[in-house]
């Protein structure tokens, strides 16, 4: 694994090929030309990045995440929710939990609508939690679902593990799509599913990245393997990652 879980990161007409991680994209070169055509732009313009910013943070949003609720909508004090292909990033930066327990209960920030489970206790319980940096003081925690455990089965209703053989130029292969990524959340390195402190009128904060999947098959595949990653969903949690390190809280300390 490399940088993070499911850890990242011309004269006459050629064929050339762009290689990503899982992708292949032909580009054809086109034979040189003496005069560039009139009003022709040689380098591609990215849409720059924008800011979200209330009374108690300044964060940096980059192209493709939209903003779906923010504090200054009703019932959404101290919040921000974002979106980006199917994934949400909630940042709740002023909040707290009702447990009695340092850092909150996982029930109270992700929730299991599954059909067939009547326990999200029961189920979390079996779920993996693998950690990665995300700065000197956050870690990002991928919560995983290993389809191929019996007991995960039984106590998450899923009825079968989504994992199977493959063949590859004569060989067999495993492919583990019977990990899925349930979803991710930020911690200090006190842990817990809150972090922060309500002093000096700073509230909790709680951060989770999900996706928008109903059922346990339609989660993302989280294949923890050199071989077989997940290209599009690391993508998504570095970005994820990116926009907590910009916030630029204005009344609490940093982290």
């Amino acid at each position: 694994m490399s940088g993070h879980i499911l850890w990242k990161y011309l004269g006459p007409t050629v064929v050339a090929a762009v290689i990503l991680p899982g992708i292949v994209i032909p580009i054809y070169a086109q034979p040189h030309s003496a005069e560039p055509k009139q009003g022709q732009n040689s380098h591609a313009v990215k849409k720059p990045p924008k800011d979200y910013e209330d009374g108690e943070i300044k964060v940096r949003i980059p192209p493709g995440w939209l903003i779906v609720s923010n504090s200054q909508d009703k019932g959404r004090e101290g919040a921000l929710l974002l979106e980006k292909n199917g994934y949400t990033l909630s940042l709740a930066y002023h909040t707290g939990h009702a447990s009695g327990i340092y850092g909150g209960r996982f029930v109270e920030i992700f929730g299991l609508n599954w059909p067939g489970i009547d326990d999200a206790w029961t189920c979390s319980g079996y779920l993996q939690q693998i950690p990665q940096p995300a700065s000197r003081h956050l870690i990002f925690v991928n919560v995983i679902v290993p389809t191929g455990d019996d007991k995960v089965r039984e106590n998450c209703g899923i009825e079968k593990e989504f994992g199977m053989w493959t063949e590859k130029d004569g060989q067999k292969e495993f492919d583990y799509g019977d990990r899925r990524w349930f979803g991710g959340y930020f911690q200090d390195l006190g842990g817990g599913y809150f972090f922060g402190d309500d002093e000096d009128g700073c509230g909790l904060k709680a951060y989770t990245l999900t996706s928008d999947a109903t059922s346990p098959e339609r989660l993302p595949i989280a294949n923890i393997s050199s071989q077989n990653n997940n290209p599009t969903l690391e993508k998504i949690i570095q970005e994820a990652i990116d926009i907590v390190n910009s916030i630029h809280y204005k009344r609490c300390r940093p982290f």
